[in-house]
């Protein structure tokens, strides 16, 4: 399994695969797996009647993900993937040149009621943020992430436009954080800015 095809399915459904796992939810885990392996399906269904074009490389490693029922079987099968997905996106991550702030949004609902500066809090997941701020029309909190220089990161827009989501993107390791500072934000949407400072790696364990 190469890193183009691990960036395509990260960046459609499959992160809640990788972050489940990384978080040692398996009960959620085997739950988000019947999602993704549905809309899966979806797809190739599209691709059959016609409805989407895939090419045949495309339509090669949606099967390969795809299973009938969630047995054993399928579970191991689950699981080899996604470590493998986490193996290749943690060895593609090369240190940044210069310090940078990335944002990232986060439901309200995933966000602790309370920060205090100084606080350490850690990340478990392997986080999509963006070069650029931006605005959904739910309610979250903004994480504002100053990344050291040679921090690790993994810059998708090295990738065809086909493979990732959006322009910007940038993956982060399993992470520790300082908070640095929160404050408000007159978007009616955003509850608040959490600006945090990237510390270390966490080491994984899966």
């Amino acid at each position: 399994m190469d890193l183009e095809e691990t960036i395509f399915f990260y960046t459609r459904n499959d992160y809640l695969i990788v972050n489940n796992l990384l978080c040692g939810d398996m009960n959620r885990l085997w739950q988000v797996a019947e999602i993704v392996n549905n809309d899966s399906k979806s797809v190739l269904k599209e691709h059959k009647s016609g409805e989407r074009t895939l090419d045949k490389k495309s339509v090669e490693r949606y099967q390969n993900r795809i299973y009938e029922k969630l047995d054993d079987e399928a579970k191991i099968k689950i699981l080899k993937i996604a470590r493998n997905d986490i193996s290749n996106i943690l060895s593609a991550m090369k240190p940044t040149k210069n310090k940078i702030v990335l944002y990232r949004n986060v439901k309200i609902d995933d966000v602790p009621l309370h920060y205090n500066i100084n606080d350490i809090v850690e990340f478990k997941i392997i986080s999509s943020t963006s070069t650029v701020p931006s605005d959904p029309d739910y309610d979250f909190y903004r994480h504002e992430i100053t990344i050291p220089k040679n921090g690790f990161i993994l810059e998708l827009d090295q990738f065809d436009s086909f493979v990732r989501n959006e322009d910007g993107e940038i993956l982060l390791p399993p992470m520790k954080c300082k908070v640095k500072n929160t404050r408000n934000n007159n978007n009616e949407n955003c509850r608040g800015i959490i600006e945090l400072e990237y510390l270390e790696k966490l080491p994984i364990n899966i």
